[in-house]
């Protein structure tokens, strides 16, 4: 029977794990003190999960930079203006499959999630950017799962329809070349400096294992960083999201910098 991988389970064994459900009902229960309706507070609980789940992608080597991603989430709280979920949970699983950091590999029923998750995303969005990142991903997965015949082909699959949602469906790309107006200029900005800064102090200090221990390769891990970064700039420019939204793509880049340079500035040896 076909699993699905790409999903990791919360270790309660963990301190950092207990720490975070903490967090999330804390951060819950505050937001109905302070007279939010339910589902305010359901979203603003889960984008706080999401950007810490995220984080744990892009900077894997440290547990706590998440938890400073997740406070810089949490600062935006009085300009929550809603959350795209399921953009946030598709990007983490594009992330997953890119790094391997599940420790497997994809299985027909991963594929089919994805999938399926694209194809809701690029027709209740109206938008193929969501097909074209799907693309890149499984073009580079071919290559991360030892040239994978079905994943090849899939890729191919998935670029050829891409192209032909562009040339079928015009409203599929009614956003690109389309910047995003307001705060989106200074998420723009915001991104070039974290985004970069990300690559120069996010680096493998320590082997980086996948769930079951087996030590992963860092380029995969820097490619995923550089996918995540990228895929920010693709749905700043070619989507219209939320502010919130992009918070917790800026939340994630600077919760692991401001964590790295405290490591680049504090000497190991005094960090317990």
């Amino acid at each position: 029977m076909q699993k699905f991988t790409l999903g990791r389970k919360i270790d309660f064994t963990y301190p950092t794990n207990r720490l975070l459900v903490i967090l999330f009902f804390v951060v819950f229960f505050f937001s109905l003190a302070l007279n939010l309706e339910l589902g305010r507070s359901l979203l603003i609980s889960g984008g706080f999960f999401l950007c810490w789940a995220i984080c744990r992608e892009v900077d894997p080597a440290n547990d706590f930079s998440a938890f400073f991603a997740g406070g810089i989430f949490l600062l935006g709280f009085w300009f929550f203006d809603g959350l795209e979920l399921a953009v946030l949970f598709w990007l983490l699983l594009l992330i997953r499959l890119m790094s391997r950091i599940c420790g497997k590999n994809p299985s027909y029923l991963d594929l089919l999630v994805v999938t399926g998750l694209t194809i809701f995303l690029l027709f209740s969005r109206s938008s193929s950017i969501y097909i074209f990142l799907f693309s890149v991903v499984l073009c580079f997965s071919y290559f991360r799962y030892v040239k994978n015949p079905f994943l090849g082909k899939y890729a191919l699959f998935s670029l050829g329809l891409f192209l032909a949602t562009l040339w079928l469906w015009p409203p599929s790309w009614g956003f690109i070349f389309s910047l995003n107006k307001g705060p989106a200029y200074l998420i723009l900005f915001a991104l070039l400096i974290f985004g970069g800064g990300l690559f120069w102090v996010v680096n493998d200090r320590e082997k980086i294992k996948d769930d079951f221990g087996v030590p992963l390769e860092a380029r995969w891990v820097r490619l995923a960083q550089f996918f995540f970064v990228a895929s920010t700039w693709f749905l700043l420019f070619f989507e219209k999201l939320s502010t919130s939204t992009y918070l917790v793509f800026f939340s994630v880049m600077s919760g692991s910098l401001i964590f790295s340079l405290a490591f680049k500035i504090i000497p190991k040896n005094k960090v317990k």
